[in-house]
């Protein structure tokens, strides 16, 4: 035990395997997509990677335990009780990664294909979302239980952004191989 913290599957519920099983599958589709799309082959492999590793995360529950982690931290340091405020911090701080990496993956990626573009913006989605849950923020806690249509928002932002991943790479699969342009 580790701070409070042991190894076990995290979520032991169907949607849990649901959504481990969605994150495998999409990262199946990214390396599929990967032999189709040249211009953006070792792209699409890092996100098929990150893919398994969140896959992997999301039954080992590892964000608790970086919870457990930096709350001990706090509490050694003598300033657990101004989390909050550092909490707030880190949430503004993800916002505004999100915003600049959303931006960044626009400018930076206008050249490769509509479909690796889509799929980098749902990995920035998945990215906030798995950030901000690993922050424990009550107030952000308390929205993500939330459900609309008997669904929680900490499913539909996950494996709403999970959907836009694998969707967009098993469209670039759709469209046929496409060479690299450095290749002429």
């Amino acid at each position: 035990m580790i701070y409070g913290w042991t190894p076990q599957i995290g979520d032991p519920s169907a949607l849990g395997w649901f959504t481990v099983t969605s994150y495998f599958s999409a990262s199946l589709l990214c390396f599929r997509a990967a032999s189709h799309d040249a211009n953006a082959q070792n792209l699409w492999r890092a996100i098929g990677l990150v893919l398994i590793a969140l896959g992997i995360n999301k039954q080992l529950d590892l964000q608790t335990l970086l919870t457990q982690i930096g709350r001990e931290f706090a509490r050694s340091g003598h300033w657990y009780e101004q989390r909050r405020v550092l909490q707030r911090i880190f949430i503004g701080a993800i916002a505004f990664i999100s915003i600049l990496g959303s931006i960044a993956v626009i400018l930076m990626f206008r050249n490769k294909s509509r479909e690796f573009r889509a799929a980098s913006i749902g990995l920035v989605l998945l990215g906030t979302f798995v950030f901000t849950r690993a922050a424990s923020f009550h107030h952000v806690d308390r929205f993500l239980k939330l459900s609309f249509l008997g669904a929680r928002f900490n499913w539909i932002i996950e494996l709403g952004s999970i959907a836009v991943i694998g969707v967009a790479a098993a469209r670039s699969c759709q469209t046929g191989p496409r060479p690299n342009p450095k290749e002429y």
